[in-house]
C-alpha cells in the first residue's frame, strides 16, 4: 500500500474572526470527505492564525501513480474555492 500526502497552504482574506475561519475549513474537510474513503484530512498548521491555514490530506491505494493522480486532481478542484486561496502544496508518496 502507498500513502500520498497533499498538504495545502491557504490564505484566508475574509475572515475576521475564528469562527468564520472554522467555517471554511469544514466546508474544505467536507469537500475531502465526499470524495471517498480513500481520503482522510485535517488541519495541521496555523490552528489560531485567523489568515492562514494548513490542510493534509491523506489518501490510501495500492498504485502510487493512482493516489498521485487522485491528490492532484483534488488539489485542481480545491484551488477553486471561492473564500480562500491557495498559496503552495506539497505532494509526497510514501
Amino acid at each position: 500500500m502507498k500513502v500520498g500526502l497533499l498538504t495545502l497552504y491557504l490564505h484566508l482574506p475574509a475572515t475576521g474572526s475564528l469562527k468564520e475561519k472554522r467555517s471554511v475549513i469544514k466546508r474544505i474537510l467536507a469537500e475531502v470527505g465526499r470524495c471517498g474513503p480513500a481520503f482522510a484530512v485535517a488541519e495541521v498548521e496555523n490552528l489560531d492564525d485567523l489568515g492562514r491555514a494548513t490542510i493534509r490530506i491523506a489518501h490510501l491505494a495500492n498504485d502510487p501513480r493512482y493516489t498521485d493522480s487522485a491528490l492532484t486532481q483534488l488539489r485542481t478542484t480545491l484551488e477553486l474555492g471561492k473564500d480562500y486561496a491557495v498559496e503552495g502544496y506539497d505532494l509526497e508518496i510514501l
